[in-house]
C-alpha cells in the first residue's frame, strides 16, 4: 500500500497526538501549546546548565540532565511521538539555545564543556547542530527573521522566517524518527527562542536608553 500523507485535521503519524494543520506556520499550535510543561523543564534546565558554567559545582549539571530527562518524557507523552534519539538531539538543543541568552555577556558563553558522557557536551553525536549543520542554520536564519519582524524592517520577514522553518523541519524529518508536522514545531519553537535572544541583546542596559 503506498504511503498516504496526512491531510488537515488527521493525526501527523500513527499514534500522534500532533493533527496536520495547514496555513501559515506561525499562526498554528505551538509545541508550547501542546506541551506547556516541557517547556518549563527545558527553561530550568537552562538556567542550571547556566549555574554549572558558573562554575556552581557539577550538581547543577546534574540537574540540568535530569530536567531535560523529564522535558524529554513530557515531550513524548504530550505528543505521542516517542523516538528517543530525535527528542534527545530536538530537547538538548532547545536547552542550549536558551542558555545563551543567561551567558551572552560572558565572551566564553559555553565554556567550561561538560565532559562526557553528557548529552550537553559538544562532542556528543546526538547535537542536532552535528546532526544537521544546515537544520541548525536555517533555525538561526529563522530566528534572526523573527526578530527583524517585531521590529517591522522588512514585510518579508514572516516569508523568510517561514521558510526557514519549514526548511529545518524538512532537513530534520529526513533523519526520520519525528513526523514532520513535529519537526515544524520544534523548529519554529527554537527559532522563537532564538529571535528573543537576540531581542535581550539589543536591548539597551537598564538605565540607558536605545
Amino acid at each position: 500500500m503506498p504511503f498516504r500523507s496526512p491531510e488537515p485535521g488527521e493525526p501527523a503519524a500513527p499514534g500522534s497526538r500532533i493533527v496536520v494543520e495547514s496555513g501559515d506556520i506561525l499562526m498554528r499550535r505551538s509545541l508550547t501549546d501542546h506541551a506547556p510543561a516541557a517547556q518549563v523543564h527545558v527553561i530550568d534546565a537552562a538556567k542550571a546548565l547556566e549555574d554549572f558554567r558558573l562554575c556552581h559545582g557539577t550538581a547543577r549539571l546534574d540537574r540540568g540532565e535530569v530536567l531535560l530527562d523529564l522535558a524529554i518524557a513530557t515531550f513524548q507523552a504530550r505528543t505521542g511521538e516517542h523516538d528517543e534519539a530525535a527528542w534527545q538531539a530536538a530537547a538538548v538543543y532547545m536547552v542550549e539555545l536558551w542558555a545563551t541568552r543567561y551567558g551572552a555577556a560572558r565572551p566564553t558563553a559555553f565554556d567550561p564543556a561538560p565532559p562526557p558522557p553528557s548529552r550537553f557536551t559538544p562532542a556528543h553525536p546526538l547535537r542536532l547542530e552535528t546532526v544537521s549543520r544546515e537544520a541548525h542554520d536555517r533555525i538561526l536564519g529563522a530566528g534572526r527573521s523573527l526578530e527583524r519582524k517585531t521590529r517591522g524592517v522588512d514585510l518579508m520577514d514572516v516569508v523568510r522566517a517561514q521558510h526557514g522553518i519549514h526548511e529545518a523541519a524538512r532537513l530534520l524529518h529526513q533523519l526520520d524518527g519525528l513526523s514532520m508536522p513535529l519537526w515544524v514545531l520544534i523548529a519554529r519553537f527554537c527559532a522563537e527562542v532564538q529571535a528573543e535572544n537576540l531581542r535581550i541583546l539589543k536591548a539597551p542596559a537598564p538605565g540607558t536608553t536605545a
